[in-house]
């Protein structure tokens, strides 16, 4: 596992959205995913305390130095003010570990594909013996495999997307859609003067302005 995916899991686990922990180290939204999806490999030391806060865990645990050996070589070099330090800020993130209470497990069915270009339309009806189980954020209604590239970098073709259902959303959210009861997109909804714009994540998609009365908000996309 390396330093994005252990990045992500606690993040999932302490059920914190990707902007507070963006909020917290002084980041985009973006470079949040960009971190845990491994695209960013090195972490900026400056980055790391303040990570290692808000997921409460650590940073050697972050950086993957999992052995005591790589610990007591740093330890043994620093001044005893300094050990002090390092010892009382360990002993407060092992406290508040053991308070974390483990999540319960999770499932939602997965409905098939969605397109991310909105040139491959295509939807799935719900196949409730094929059930995700890992990672599944509270309020999933649903997942759904993303095809396409036109939601990255928050969306691969091949990811799973959760998404939970109601027939609205913010404006300015990303969104599962149906386009004229054909088949059903995930973009950002823009809500302009009567219409709606489905907006790209990746910049090389153009908006889309449709007429209000043709698009069908299936369910908010969890992120």
């Amino acid at each position: 596992m390396n330093i994005g995916e252990r990045m992500k899991e606690r993040r999932k686990q302490l059920k914190i959205t990707a902007d507070q922990v963006a909020e917290k180290i002084g980041v985009s939204r973006s470079n949040v995913y960009r971190y845990e999806k491994g695209d960013i490999e090195k972490l900026p030391i400056e980055v790391l305390e303040p990570l290692s806060e808000i997921l409460r865990t650590t940073p050697q645990y972050l950086m993957g130095w999992e052995t005591n050996e790589d610990i007591l070589t740093v330890y043994n070099e620093l001044e005893k003010p300094r050990k002090k330090k390092v010892y009382n800020y360990a002993e407060s993130l092992l406290e508040e570990q053991n308070k974390v209470v483990e999540l319960p497990n999770r499932k939602a069915p997965l409905l098939g594909d969605v397109a991310a270009n909105p040139t491959e339309l295509a939807y799935g009806d719900p196949v409730y013996d094929e059930e995700v189980t890992s990672n599944v954020p509270s309020g999933a209604d649903g997942a759904l495999t993303i095809q396409g590239d036109s939601m990255e970098d928050l969306f691969r073709s091949g990811d799973i997307c959760f998404f939970h259902r109601q027939p609205d959303v913010e404006n300015g959210e990303i969104a599962i859609v149906e386009i004229d009861g054909t088949g059903v997109t995930c973009k950002k909804v823009i809500k302009e003067n009567g219409s709606i714009i489905l907006r790209s994540l990746n910049d090389k998609y153009k908006d889309r302005k449709i007429e209000k009365e043709s698009v069908r908000i299936i369910g908010k996309v969890l992120v």
